[in-house]
């Protein structure tokens, strides 16, 4: 089987959207490779996979598709970079400081939804785990004040 080949490209690429939900979009400048081997290290250290989608089957796959409205962002060299493990704790401000000066983010993809930067300006983390608990506190919290107004009000009359 030929690796190069454009069909296995493609389907490679369909395949990888298909599986994974949660994965950043980045624009890369093309490297030599002692840049690409030593940025490999460094996303192996952050516990990061990738792939390198080529220009134009990213562009023919994306206008067939439910993405069709994404195209425009893809206009040169497009890296797709996922977690390894799924309890891996994430955060956005050190990825993007750790790849800047090759990468520049440009979006991120959540469950068949495509967020631009512009849209994660709030948010820092990206942890399930983290967001539930706090969501359970918040949630506890505001129960708890809320039985005891009702309380007092029930006291009352």
């Amino acid at each position: 089987m030929d690796f190069n080949s454009k069909d296995y490209q493609n389907a490679k690429l369909k395949n990888f959207f298909k599986t994974n939900g949660f994965f950043f979009w980045f624009h890369s400048a093309k490297l030599d490779l002692n840049q690409w081997i030593y940025t490999e290290q460094k996303l192996k250290k952050l516990k990061l996979n990738y792939s390198k989608g080529l220009n134009g089957i990213t562009l023919k796959l994306f206008t067939n598709s439910i993405y069709k409205n994404i195209s425009p962002i893809v206009c040169s060299f497009v890296l797709f970079i996922n977690p390894n493990f799924k309890t891996t704790e994430l955060r956005l401000d050190s990825i993007k400081k750790d790849l800047k000066p090759s990468f520049e983010l440009i979006s991120v993809k959540v469950d068949n939804k495509i967020y631009s930067t512009s849209q994660l300006k709030g948010l820092n983390d990206f942890s399930y785990k983290k967001t539930v608990f706090n969501l359970y506190n918040s949630l506890d919290q505001h129960l708890k004040t809320s039985y005891i107004v009702t309380k007092k009000n029930n006291i009352s009359k």
